[in-house]
């Protein structure tokens, strides 16, 4: 037996705020915010617990923009995007990028950049109007992606004038709006260097004032170059080349060096859009905890970084093998979306009048994000406990629970991960807690490992079909959820305290919750709707709903009946720690949701939906 790693979680001790600061994601391009597939993506990702996962960074966004000449604009596509992007608590971390029917074509020309910052005025202005000031200043609004590669309207003082433009446009109908960039892909290439000395010490195109806001800094780094076979990804080289940027930005621009540091494509192979096997299993899951550790050890504790964003790049539609929260049965063909990319609104409108059938089950890649979710904004410290991630895979997060003044519990992220994609073994751990109030207790523990939460296994049982069947497809969604098990606690007299034993496989992640029985049952939950989707076998309908807010872990149950005043039943084989659900059953008949703690103590019914 491997030798046993002791971790101890004292409940008295003092806590730290901690950011929750990889929730975001992103894909490309745009126009999929239009269509079917991703609509059903934007509930699941959107349905992750406590926001999880609450911003989403899309390429091609102004594309959807149609303009017959400066000035005059469509805007109802765009409108739509958003509108589906913010009906699943998502929020657009808005890449400035895009050309309205291509009427712009450089931005040295004077006159075009003056347009440009009409353009972005008239946007913000439509969108604040449509949303609401607080909504959009919690927004980001980010440069045109990677200029390094993909800039080609007017070189790097085109490119400054643009950001004048953006710049000015924003800040004219709300200075609280943030902006930032550059959201390079090459490290610290001319661009990059060229960019923050304009916004230091330039020249402000439309203000003649020297230098221009920045409220942010951006780069993409990644684990290992974009290849066709499994090279390993190189984590801890992420850090280090993240560090270059902030060590050239301390050196050269000494009063930028506090800003908020976003890396917005933090994935560990370039090209998502390659197969690599290991996207769609349990080692990507634990790659994705150990990369969010180790920004916090080493670049938050350990460089003082003040690191606001990571985001994956993994909301694409794709298969099994591409970089995706998501695996997509169907005949849809998939595409990069990045050099080669013009919007066709033609093509988009005849996609939308004919949409092909399709199903999607979740990967490890969305589970992670949703026991991420349940970690809180209060950190207790794991120094000296003999942790050692970075050489040997064993890593650990652990949030209180309950209480600001006095936890009543705690969540604790554990993955077992090392960099090898092939590499397997064992980790003992012991989880002691101590400090704990007597009283019930509930301890959760939700896996993520090979067999566990491990959808692709059950698909390469089944023979790998391509279109799976309907039979098929249940015995993959029967394994999409974190496995769970709960056990329940009598704890007090002298040794407040308890202990327990986990086997962590090479690669898996675990969230171990103990939650102290206290207050009320959750809250019901609200707004439930239903959309309904073609599937390969039939109709699909996706409900969703809005959760309450807990403080602790809460499971929701889907309840279906004939009738509108039941008898109900529940339909959902295993508790969702997301608010929502795919329910293939071709039936007619009313849906409502229910929350539920570890306890069983269940919420009140939501409103009752029909549907036929």
């Amino acid at each position: 037996m491997p030798d046993t790693t002791r971790i101890h979680i004292d409940l008295t001790a003092p806590t730290t705020p901690f950011r929750r600061f990889w929730r975001s994601t992103g894909f490309s391009p745009a126009e999929l915010l239009l269509e079917p597939e991703m609509r059903q993506t934007l509930a699941y990702v959107g349905g992750v617990p406590n926001r999880g996962i609450e911003y989403m960074r899309v390429h091609y966004m102004l594309d959807l923009v149609t303009a017959s000449r400066f000035g005059t604009y469509d805007w109802s596509r765009l409108d739509a995007a958003i509108d589906v992007m913010l009906e699943h608590r998502i929020r657009p971390f808005f890449e400035l990028m895009g050309n309205p029917s291509y009427i712009y074509t450089d931005f040295n020309d004077v006159a075009q950049a003056h347009h440009w910052r009409d353009f972005m005025g008239e946007m913000v202005e439509r969108y604040r109007a449509r949303y609401g000031a607080d909504e959009l200043r919690e927004w980001y609004f980010e440069t045109w992606n990677e200029p390094d590669i993909w800039w080609k309207l007017g070189g790097e003082t085109g490119f400054n004038n643009y950001y004048d433009a953006c710049s000015e446009a924003l800040k004219a109908v709300d200075p609280k709006l943030r902006l930032g960039g550059p959201g390079v892909a090459r490290r610290i290439p001319p661009i990059f260097k060229s960019f923050l000395a304009h916004c230091d010490t330039g020249t402000n195109l439309f203000t003649g004032e020297t230098g221009v806001r920045l409220d942010f800094i951006s780069v993409h780094e990644k684990g290992v170059k974009k290849h066709a076979e499994d090279l390993t990804p190189n984590s801890l080289a992420i850090i280090r080349h993240e560090m270059m940027a902030v060590d050239y930005i301390r050196e050269h621009h000494p009063r930028f060096a506090n800003l908020p540091f976003v890396n917005d494509e933090c994935d560990p192979q370039i090209g998502w859009h390659l197969y690599h096997t290991w996207h769609g299993m349990p080692y990507f899951a634990g790659l994705a905890a150990k990369i969010v550790d180790q920004h916090q050890r080493l670049m938050i504790d350990g460089e003082g970084v003040d690191y606001e964003v990571l985001s994956n790049d993994n909301g694409f539609v794709g298969h099994w093998g591409h970089r995706t929260h998501l695996t997509y049965f169907g005949k849809r063909p998939v595409r990069a979306a990045q050099a080669e990319h013009k919007t066709d609104i033609a093509a988009l409108e005849a996609r939308q009048g004919e949409p092909e059938p399709f199903d999607l089950v979740k990967k490890p890649a969305l589970s992670v994000m949703e026991l991420l979710g349940l970690l809180s904004e209060r950190r207790f410290t794991l120094d000296g406990q003999g942790l050692d991630p970075d050489r040997n895979g064993l890593g650990a997060i652990a949030t209180a629970l309950g209480g600001a003044a006095s936890p009543s519990g705690a969540s604790v992220l554990l993955y077992n991960s090392v960099d090898r994609i092939w590499q397997s073994g064992e980790s003992a751990v012991e989880l002691a807690f101590s400090g704990l109030q007597p009283g019930a207790y509930a301890l959760a523990t939700f896996r993520i490992a090979h067999g566990k939460g491990d959808p692709f296994t059950v698909w390469e049982d089944l023979g790998a079909p391509d279109l799976p069947n309907a039979a098929e497809l249940e015995a993959m969604r029967l394994a999409q959820e974190p496995a769970l098990t709960v056990e329940h606690l009598q704890i007090g007299g002298t040794v407040a305290r308890h202990e327990f034993k986990l086997d962590m496989p090479l690669p898996s992640v675990a969230l171990a919750a103990l939650v102290r029985r206290e207050g009320a049952a959750p809250a019901t939950p609200t707004a439930l709707r239903i959309h309904h989707f073609g599937g390969l076998n039939g109709g699909n309908r996706v409900l969703f709903w809005e959760p309450a807010p807990h403080e602790s872990v809460q499971l929701f149950d889907v309840l279906w009946s004939a009738q509108e005043n039941g008898p109900w039943q529940v339909i959902n084989p295993a508790g969702l720690l997301s608010s929502v659900y795919l329910d293939a059953r071709l039936v007619s008949g009313f849906y409502r949701v229910r929350a539920r703690d570890l306890f069983g103590r269940v919420s009140a019914d939501s409103n009752s939906v029909a549907a036929t």
